[in-house]
């Protein structure tokens, strides 16, 4: 077994990294799944969602003008998409995409099935829901497909990020153009193993089944919607017990309604709000934990293992980028899924500011949430300078961070430092910024990181949002 990091001898493991850390030699079982990116508001997640709607409003179009020929077209290109690793196949990856023949398959499982015809069907996330033969591993690879453009970028940016070194690739299927409305063969800038393409997949997007599964569904919303209405209705599928209460067994449900696919959509037909309950309860589970995406992995223990390795990083110009790479997978631990995507050394002004590391803002309760939704900090992304300094952080350091806010991205940003001599003057200085109306940011010692480390470490995660919030109040009154 060599995982993505393994094999390019990054420091890091899956907790550390924004993205699924795969299995290199087989697939992972994880998938792609487009609900889990369509409700999600980040701008990487609402490019893709717009992708994934813009081909299945164009396969439903051609459908409903009868343009079979059209129809074709658009599933055919839809190949096994190897270069994730993801799914289930055993040994080499092989992919199950929706080949020539599963192309043909699914354009007439569509174009017969009672979703479609009812006007029921319109989002890709619902085909596993409602059309005879689609799972999982379908909607995956069709997915995947469809916005494997986005994927190629965010991989290059994360082999950015961590120096991984990157090649052109030509060998991968077509992405789809929503402008043209049709496949587009392009070269990408991707990383290999023993000479086939990567693409990465961040963490966010993949489940370890569909959001929406017909099986779930089923069992634990439409046959108890059904258990509750014949209890309700009386008759012959009433159990009464001797202390008088009464109930509706599942099995007894099951027999007059099996689960079949069509008939799903006719219940959908009718009782639409059992499935948007549904789907808020999919939505509300978010994102893959780490123990999630890696069964033996403790998160206690780990946290103790990042504090021993930054205590162990010498300060100086000789270990920046050591203490940069392990920063950004300390940021990364803490504050994920509310900080997502991390950028190496974003641009600004046409490349005339840098800044260390850029992450995408995506929290949606917390500390970033209020950062984001405040309108003096409007943090759409977090700016976070790193300085390996032995030296005192002084203003110049300050005024560089400050210098990278704007109106777009947000006026929020973290200074990671080994040590401050005087915490207080700087803290002045971060206030004095505050005040002038150019920005917020937030000085982080090692001790800052060590002790929200050690708050997982002894299983109190929760108390991070309380330590942010206090070490903000001394910067913002």
């Amino acid at each position: 077994m060599a995982t993505f990091c393994e094999f390019n001898n990054l420091p890091h493991s899956q907790a550390e990294v924004d993205f699924v850390d795969v299995d290199l030699e087989t697939d992972t079982p994880l998938y792609v799944c487009p609900y889990a990116i369509e409700i999600r508001t980040d701008d990487w997640s609402a490019q893709c969602g717009d992708l994934i709607r813009s081909f299945f409003t164009e396969v439903l179009a051609q459908l409903r003008a009868g343009n079979n020929a059209r129809v074709a077209h658009l599933l055919g290109h839809l190949h096994e998409p190897n270069e994730t690793r993801l799914g289930q196949s055993t040994g080499r990856p092989r992919g199950r995409g929706v080949g020539e023949n599963k192309s043909l398959l699914l354009g007439e499982a569509l174009r017969t099935s009672r979703a479609y015809h009812t006007g029921l069907l319109n989002d890709v996330s619902e085909t596993e829901l409602f059309i005879h033969g689609v799972g999982r591993d379908t909607i995956s690879d069709l997915t995947t497909n469809i916005i494997r453009g986005k994927l190629a970028e965010y991989t290059l940016e994360q082999c950015e990020l961590h120096g991984v070194p990157v090649q052109n690739v030509r060998s991968i299927g077509p992405s789809w153009n929503p402008a043209r409305r049709n496949w587009e063969s392009q070269t990408y800038r991707l990383p290999t193993h023993n000479g086939r393409p990567v693409l990465l997949v961040p963490k966010t997007s993949v489940r370890l089944r569909m959001s929406i599964d017909s099986q779930e569904f089923y069992n634990f919303h439409m046959v108890e919607f059904l258990q509750s209405e014949y209890l309700q209705a009386g008759g012959a599928l009433v159990h009464t017990f001797k202390n008088g209460n009464q109930k509706v067994h599942k099995k007894d449900v099951k027999e007059i309604h099996p689960l079949i696919k069509d008939d799903l959509a006719d219940f959908v037909r009718e009782h639409p709000e059992v499935l948007d309950r549904y789907k808020e309860m999919a939505g509300a589970k978010g994102p893959l934990g780490n123990r999630q995406l890696d069964e033996e992995f403790r998160e206690e223990l780990f946290a103790q293992v990042l504090i021993d390795r930054l205590v162990a990083i010498p300060g100086g110009a000789t270990d920046a980028t050591v203490y940069h790479h392990h920063a950004t997978g300390i940021c990364t631990f803490l504050f994920y899924p509310d900080l997502i995507t991390p950028i190496k050394e974003y641009e600004q002004h046409d490349g005339r500011k840098r800044v260390d590391i850029v992450f995408t803002n995506a929290a949606s309760d917390g500390f970033f949430h209020r950062r984001l939704s405040a309108p003096q900090t409007r943090a759409v992304s977090i700016f976070v300078e790193c300085k390996n300094y032995t030296r005192e952080i002084a203003n110049p350091e300050l005024d560089q961070l400050s210098g990278r806010f704007s109106i777009r991205r947000g006026y929020f940003g973290i200074l990671l430092c080994r040590s401050l001599e005087n915490r207080q003057r700087i803290l002045n200085g971060c206030r004095d910024t505050a005040v002038d109306g150019r920005g917020y940011m937030l000085p982080l010692e090692d001790c800052d990181l060590i002790r929200m480390l050690e708050f997982v470490r002894d299983g109190d995660r929760h108390l991070i949002d309380g330590y942010l919030e206090q070490l903000f109040d001394r910067i913002s009154r």
